[in-house]
């Protein structure tokens, strides 16, 4: 059996058609599992009235708390062999699940799958864009921002028995997923699913969009790898801390429109790693990871 789980915060607008994404499933062994973090527009109603008519579905309401803690609420209630994690505003194509699940019978040793996603805007019409990723040595790959990338919780599944020690960081909004991601390439195989079977919306003024959390939870999920010895070494913990600032940097410069602290963060960045210089002056460097 799968367990989905999906938090739900003032969803109106996208979570029914997020819901039927998991109703059109090929495989249909599945619980749903909507966690309302105190929504005060017409989630509730509408979950509510779909949930009328399927018996696999469980609605679990709680005072607004954040998305890591509903997440968390979510597992604690999963009964699955298999967690699945799906945004409110994302959308599944009918194989998801079916394909995944594929990849765990196939080899017994992935204990989790990250994939590929496939840009769609507010009205779900596709963008041109494919974000892909790759499972080339994880862990590194997400600390440097390069490699693998995790775009949205709604490509990770997991095997049940991983979440016995790994939660999603309460204190963490913007990077929990980041952050749930690095804690499982610690300590778990994964594995990349290259086929975009997730279709992730693109919203203005969305979450990610919230400059200065996105900010605040990216540095906290570095200095606590840090403070969990994952860096393999110094030089290369200033590597990451010099790639995160230059990320800052960009996204403040361009998008928050704060060229103070775009140049700050680019201070910072050469700081940490003086031959990062290069990669200005080739007009190259690592992908801002704010969509």
């Amino acid at each position: 059996m799968v367990s989905i789980i999906i938090p739900i915060y003032n969803a109106e607008s996208y979570i029914a058609d997020t819901i039927n994404s998991v109703i059109n499933q090929s495989f249909q062994e599945w619980e749903l599992i909507l966690v309302d973090d105190g929504s005060t527009d017409q989630s509730s109603k509408i979950i509510n009235e779909i949930a009328k008519n399927e018996q696999r579905i469980s609605i679990i309401l709680q005072k607004n708390a954040g998305v890591s803690i509903a997440r968390n609420t979510g597992i604690k209630k999963a009964k699955g062999n298999y967690i699945f994690f799906l945004d409110s505003d994302d959308l599944w194509l009918p194989e998801n699940i079916t394909n995944r699940l594929k990849v765990f019978e196939k080899n017994k040793t992935i204990d989790w799958i990250f994939g590929s996603v496939q840009l769609i805007d507010e009205n779900s019409k596709k963008i041109n864009s494919i974000i892909k990723g790759s499972d080339s040595n994880i862990l590194n790959s997400l600390l440097l921002w390069s490699g693998a990338i995790i775009t949205t919780p709604s490509t990770i599944c997991v095997r049940k028995e991983c979440l016995n020690n790994i939660k999603f960081d309460k204190n963490l909004s913007t990077a929990a997923d980041q952050d749930f991601a690095i804690q499982l390439a610690s300590k778990y195989n994964g594995n990349y699913f290259e086929t975009p079977n997730v279709l992730y919306r693109v919203v203005p003024n969305s979450m990610s969009k919230n400059f200065a959390v996105m900010e605040k939870d990216h540095i906290r999920v570095f200095k606590k790898v840090a403070k969990n010895g994952l860096y393999k070494n110094y030089w290369f913990k200033q590597q990451c801390f010099s790639n995160l600032y230059w990320i800052l940097g960009g996204t403040w410069w361009k998008d928050g429109d704060n060229k103070l602290k775009g140049i700050k963060y680019f201070f910072l960045a050469l700081l940490n790693n003086p031959f990062s210089i290069f990669k200005l002056i080739n007009k190259s460097g690592v992908t801002n990871p704010s969509i």
